[in-house]
């Protein structure tokens, strides 16, 4: 049986239906509005990949006209990056362009020459460039432990495409004790997080190793651009300086700086004009590997905020040399 209800308690019982609806109805508005501004903001995050193909595209061309090709801190897509923009409707739109060339090509420190052999320089730079990343990593000294030779030895194991270690024997080992089990890939890195599979090398060095690394292009030389890199990156420009191989000190660093500050070129032995200055004026020796000016891989980074919605892409684009751009990746951050 049921207790009848007074007639006292009905407008206490009225009003909590009420307020039990309307807070269902608030709800399901959040809900609706939450999800439009979801789907506006995936949208905007995709159109500002499409306006930076359109910029990437649009510049190498106003540079053709101009005889060569060469990325620089003047290059429209680079003009453009990291600039907000806002939609009529209130969205806020952001693009991050960054060239290959602005970060250090592991896939090209790595490659081998028509003969299938390894450059003599691969390991001395890859030992170089360990030693100043874990120097530079912010941890006790007690923490940064690592065995450098070790690491450049399994990192070209785990890249080459022979199945035999440096050191002889097999290259699976440790792979395979791994749960699951997996196999060295043969075959150029296809992310800096692929790092984190090479044996010795731990999540706090692949951290620390990202500003100042890429794998793009997976294929070719792909070295610094002297153009866009950052100071950082630019200290691990690798050459003969006449006694021994070493990376770029402060001078060259700072001369290559001084160029851009003035609105100068840094150009390719082959190219010559009013605003350049010829790579070999600053560094008189071969650099490993060779540097691209012209770098045609790209990162882009598209941020877009609708209300409280941030909706997060990053793509990696191609430029190709017929005028087209091919995706090579896409994530959603």
């Amino acid at each position: 049986s049921h207790w009848p209800i007074r007639l006292a308690d009905r407008p206490l019982l009225l009003t909590s239906t009420v307020a039990t609806f309307m807070h269902r109805s608030t709800l399901d508005a959040m809900i609706a509005r939450n999800r439009d501004a979801r789907a506006r903001a995936d949208a905007l995050a995709r159109g500002g990949l499409r306006l930076a193909e359109g910029l990437i595209l649009a510049d190498v061309t106003a540079q053709e006209l101009e005889g060569f090709t060469i990325n620089s801190g003047n290059s429209l897509w680079a003009l453009v990056s990291g600039q907000e923009i806002v939609t009529q409707d209130g969205g806020l739109l952001r693009i991050d362009i960054e060239d290959s060339g602005s970060r250090l090509n592991l896939n090209a420190v790595i490659s081998h020459d028509e003969d299938d052999q390894l450059s003599s320089q691969t390991q001395p730079l890859l030992e170089d460039l360990l030693e100043k990343v874990i120097d530079e990593m912010s941890l006790p000294p007690g923490e940064k432990v690592y065995d450098v030779s070790g690491l450049v030895e399994n990192l070209i194991d785990y890249v080459d495409a022979d199945d035999v270690g440096l050191r002889g024997g097999g290259e699976d080992g440790y792979y395979q004790l791994q749960n699951p089990p997996y196999r060295a890939a043969n075959r150029p890195l296809l992310s800096v997080e692929e790092l984190r599979r090479v044996e010795g090398f731990d999540a706090k060095l692949v951290e620390a190793l990202k500003p100042y690394v890429t794998v793009y292009p997976y294929a070719g030389t792909g070295g610094i651009n002297l153009n866009t890199a950052p100071p950082h990156v630019l200290a691990l420009l690798f050459f003969d300086d006449g006694v021994d191989l070493r990376l770029a000190p402060e001078d060259t660093v700072r001369e290559i700086l001084e160029v851009r500050q003035e609105g100068g070129l840094i150009c390719a032995e082959e190219q010559s004009g009013e605003n350049c200055t010829s790579i070999r004026e600053l560094v008189t020796n071969a650099i490993y590997p060779p540097p691209d000016v012209g770098s045609s891989v790209f990162t882009v980074t598209a941020r877009a905020r609708v209300g409280d919605v941030t909706r997060r892409i990053e793509a990696v684009m191609h430029r190709l040399e017929e005028g087209e751009v091919r995706l090579l990746s896409w994530r959603v951050l």
